[in-house]
């Protein structure tokens, strides 16, 4: 299926790497220009050649989400060097630490809550009103389905990507009459090196036999017997920032093997 991306601007944060960057090369293998935001500049600069060897165009748009003068910058920026943002995929998002509530401090949660949910809020905030000038956007955010059924040790994680959630839908509320269309995608697990991450450290903890007994476990509460993979996220991303999608607006779209069935 042809999603008509091609020549489509794309504003992707946090793909500098994980999931991010898989979307910013599967948005350029389908014609797409892509902003390349991160922290990271040499996350930046891996991506950008990720996109360079899959035969697409991309820039780079490093900044700080949580400095919304850097986060206006940054999107003028784009805007100015391709003409237009048709499409914002907010991605980027930090876990500080897998642990109990009560083992985090209180300046990991703001941290945490700041990049997911502030981020996410500034980044729209920049896009929104060429897209409104224009009349045409798509707005796609990625959440967790550890926001909509909870997860301990991911407590304020959680929080912040449930504001998210909430965000999005009234957002789609607002700009709907503008021909924009706002939507979710909520993940499980997904073998990311954010989960690959976690899962090492608890390898040097409780041993490499005993993680891998637990992930037979795991598997086995999703009716699929998979985790999923990154394509599988950004097969959903695709589809929603297109307009294949357009009359869907203010939806949260798990994509999670059927681990919660919503």
């Amino acid at each position: 299926m042809d999603l008509g991306l091609s020549g489509k601007v794309v504003l992707i944060t946090g793909s500098g790497s994980g999931i991010g960057q898989h979307m910013a090369v599967a948005f350029a293998a389908e014609g797409a220009k892509v902003a390349v935001n991160d922290i990271s500049a040499k996350g930046i600069e891996e991506t950008l050649r990720m996109i360079e060897a899959a035969g697409g165009a991309g820039g780079a748009a490093q900044c700080d989400i949580t400095d919304t003068a850097a986060v206006g910058a940054m999107v003028a920026t784009a805007a100015k060097k391709w003409g237009r943002i048709d499409i914002l995929v907010n991605n980027a998002a930090v876990m500080t630490q897998h642990a109990l509530f009560l083992e985090k401090s209180p300046e990991q949660c703001d941290q945490e809550i700041r990049v997911t949910l502030y981020g996410t809020i500034n980044c729209i905030r920049a896009a929104l009103p060429g897209m409104i000038a224009r009349k045409y956007g798509k707005i796609v955010n990625i959440a967790t389905d550890a926001a909509r059924v909870g997860q301990e040790r991911e407590a304020v994680y959680a929080a912040a990507k449930g504001g998210v959630i909430a965000f999005t839908k009234s957002i789609a509320r607002e700009v709907g009459r503008d021909n924009i269309n706002a939507n979710v995608i909520s993940p499980g697990a997904t073998n990311s090196p954010m989960r690959n991450a976690i899962l090492d450290k608890m390898r040097q903890s409780m041993g490499a036999e005993r993680v891998a007994e637990r992930e037979e476990k795991v598997k086995r509460v999703y009716p699929l017997r998979r985790i999923g993979e990154m394509e599988d996220v950004s097969n959903a991303v695709l589809f929603a920032a297109s307009d294949r999608a357009r009359h869907i607006t203010g939806q949260v779209l798990s994509v999670n093997g059927g681990f919660a069935m919503l």
